[in-house]
């Protein structure tokens, strides 16, 4: 029987949308060019007022960097591996310095190999990270989508400010804001008209709240996201969707079509799941949490896991929270979660996919 491989990288896909903010990243990995023995790297830093980085090769005094490239070079041929000791920093604009980033890169000539017997090999570069380095995928602040105006962020501050002005992290500040606007939408729930669909976030808003229309979970979605972009907590929708075949006669799809929300939490460095439709302000599998929407597909579709999961619901009636099981939930049912054929579309302004 023959032996298949299948190859996924999580940096292609699921690290492209989930990645943090890393103070020292890895923009690229290269060989020199020539016939010089080593490699460039180039790095990146999401720092708050990054400035240039300072780097020490072996001991070196350090040096300073200022568009991230660091060249370390070894000496060619011979059959001893040689290896070389990188430190690195992230400076900000007011001197702050991260804490050193210690790269370690061994070099195994060809020669090294054919002294084993061991033919065939090329000369070998290791590189080796603590903290680890990873790749550099964008930053969070990309996946705002649709951004607000000067006239958006004051209607916001003015609006909700107050709520979440005592709150400590960008997490704390969205579980008050969306268990407002959970007041606020939720009387009014129902299909949007044409006109609706077609407004901005905070006139969808204004239309809802004054009865003139109503709104479903992409109008729950949109102000829900907007409105924490506004406010400085970093959010974005994802449109969930089964779509099997569609033509100007009928649409056939498994389950129903559905936008929900994550909002980036700079304490944690992680996405959180929030969602208005389903009165959650987050999900944990036991006491870990709050989880990502991937990260809540995946256990939902585990039967395992999906005992385990607890549900962060807001109480309209008496305005109380409290983490809840899956079958306490008001609403028992995910299916716009169940089933692994479900595609997940992430909204971001500059991304074709």
């Amino acid at each position: 029987m023959a032996t298949r491989l299948v190859k996924t990288k999580f940096k292609d896909n699921y690290w492209r949308i989930y990645h943090g903010r890393d103070e020292v990243m890895l923009k690229s990995l290269e060989e020199l060019p020539g016939d010089a023995g080593g490699v460039k790297i180039v790095l990146q830093s999401s720092t708050k007022g990054f400035s240039h980085f300072l780097y020490s090769i072996d001991d070196a005094p350090f040096e300073k960097s200022a568009d991230g490239g660091i060249e370390v070079h070894f000496k060619k041929g011979g059959a001893s591996d040689q290896h070389t000791t990188v430190v690195v920093k992230a400076v900000a604009g007011d001197g702050t310095e991260t804490k050193p980033y210690t790269l370690k890169f061994g070099y195994y000539p060809t020669e090294f190999y054919e002294a084993s017997n061991l033919t065939g090999y090329p000369n070998v570069i290791l590189m080796d990270s603590k903290p680890v380095l990873n790749f550099h995928a964008g930053e969070v602040e990309d996946w705002y989508g649709l951004e607000p105006t000067k006239e958006e962020r004051q209607f916001a501050s003015e609006k909700w400010g107050a709520l979440i002005r005592d709150a400590e992290t960008d997490y704390e500040k969205a579980k008050v804001l969306i268990k407002s606007l959970m007041d606020d939408l939720w009387p009014h729930n129902g299909n949007p008209s044409d006109e609706q669909e077609k407004a901005r976030p905070f006139e969808q808003y204004k239309r809802m709240v004054s009865g003139k229309d109503k709104g479903w979970c992409t109008n729950f979605a949109v102000i829900f996201v907007h409105a924490c972009n506004c406010l400085g907590i970093t959010a974005r929708r994802i449109h969930m969707q089964q779509v099997h075949s569609s033509s100007d006669k009928c649409r056939i799809q498994r389950g129903s079509l559905h936008s929900t929300t994550e909002i980036f939490d700079r304490q944690l460095n992680h996405w959180v799941w929030m969602d208005i439709s389903f009165y959650a302000l987050g999900a944990y599998l036991g006491e870990e949490g709050p989880l990502n929407m991937a990260e809540l597909h995946l256990f939902l579709n585990q039967p395992a896991r999906r005992e385990r999961l607890r549900f962060h619901i807001y109480n309209l009636d008496d305005k109380s929270d409290k983490i809840l099981p899956l079958e306490e939930c008001p609403k028992k049912t995910f299916g716009c979660w169940e089933g692994w054929d479900f595609e997940f579309h992430y909204s971001k302004s500059d991304i074709s996919e």
